[in-house]
């Protein structure tokens, strides 16, 4: 016999999945534990094993399986899902553009290790790379809006300054060079936060260590998330130098914490950028010294114009909202995957 069995989420949205009655709780497991609360009577999320053999088991009882931002774990949960009756779903999958003939090779043997995964979640529209790359169709890639770090805690900065300095700051494939180019054509006062030289090479960032010019401070950030937050208020345009060879969202997560402050920002085309975005931000052509230099000075110098995009920024973060609001999301777009027997349907905001 099938069950209509409700599933509820914080922000109203009811779901309807069609379960045996033998069955009527869809289990997820996940790398995501702030998913956790997202569950409900009808939901239940386990947290994913580290071990290999415990995962496994883990997969051969859950309905659906969220791998986030975890390349080998979500290979290892593809080949079990050969085996398994599972959904597998990935989530803000970072891969970079393959450089050279065994590079191309490589992207094409992991294309064809993807192929089980159900759907990919990713915080971007311009999903290019993916699909010339890495053969990702289309029709497995969902666009699901990223939160705003920090807007749910006690230490988010409250009514921050107009501000004194351009920043750049993040560690995931910043431009540092143009940057710091840009910034010695416009003569004015910028800082540089960046984490210790190995955490940014990991993320794809040399760390700068060449001389400066004498406007551009580097400031090594102490790891501690209200730093990021602090540096960040204190600025007047938070800008977002990105390589034109870069096919994810590089930046998103800085640029939402900035834009909820009110702040202007500059931010290189790309993934992310002029998909997502529209009159929230300034966006330059990557790699493009002069352009960003005159994109700088002009925010700089018009305090209008300033003020107007932060505004829109503003307005435009406060619709992404919290981590409430990213878990349903993911969860609610992790379940259209599940079978047809299951029967997801929505008699709610969604």
């Amino acid at each position: 016999e099938n069950l209509l069995v409700p599933m509820h989420f914080s922000d109203g949205a009811r779901f309807w999945g069609r379960h045996s009655a033998m069955r009527q709780v869809v289990r997820i497991c996940s790398n995501l534990e702030e998913l956790s609360s997202s569950q409900t009577e009808r939901i239940r999320i386990d947290v994913m094993a580290r071990n290999p053999f415990a995962f496994a088991v883990q997969c051969l009882r859950s309905d659906v399986v969220i791998v986030d931002n975890d390349a080998n774990r979500l290979f290892l949960a593809a080949v079990l899902r050969l085996l398994l009756n599972f959904r597998l779903i990935s989530v803000d999958l970072i891969i970079r553009r393959p450089e050279g003939a065994i590079g191309r090779l490589i992207a094409k043997f992991k294309g064809v290790l993807l192929l089980p995964v159900d759907a990919f979640i990713l915080y971007f529209r311009n999903s290019s790379g993916f699909e010339r790359y890495f053969r990702i169709g289309r029709d497995r890639i969902v666009y699901v809006p990223f939160k705003v770090n920090g807007w749910d805690t006690p230490f988010w900065p409250k009514d921050p300054p107009s501000g004194d300095y351009v920043l750049c700051a993040g560690r995931t494939m910043r431009d540092l060079k143009t940057f710091v180019r840009a910034m010695e054509l416009t003569g004015l006062p910028a800082v540089l936060l960046q984490q210790p030289k190995e955490i940014m090479r990991q993320h794809g960032t040399a760390m700068w260590e060449e001389a400066l010019p004498p406007s551009v401070e580097v400031k090594i950030h102490d790891g501690e998330f209200p730093t990021f937050l602090n540096a960040i208020a204190a600025a007047r345009i938070v800008v977002i130098p990105r390589f034109r060879r870069d096919i994810c969202a590089t930046g998103i997560s800085t640029y939402l914490v900035a834009m909820a402050m009110g702040k202007a920002v500059i931010i290189s085309s790309g993934p992310g950028a002029e998909g997502v975005l529209r009159d929230e931000a300034v966006f330059v052509e990557p790699e493009n010294v002069s352009e960003l230099a005159g994109a700088i000075s002009r925010l700089w110098h018009d305090d209008a114009e300033r003020e107007r995009l932060g505004a829109n920024a503003k307005r435009y973060a406060a619709t992404l909202r919290d981590t409430a609001r990213l878990n349903d999301d993911i969860i609610r777009e992790s379940l259209r995957r599940l079978p047809s027997q299951v029967d997801v349907k929505f008699a709610g905001p969604g």
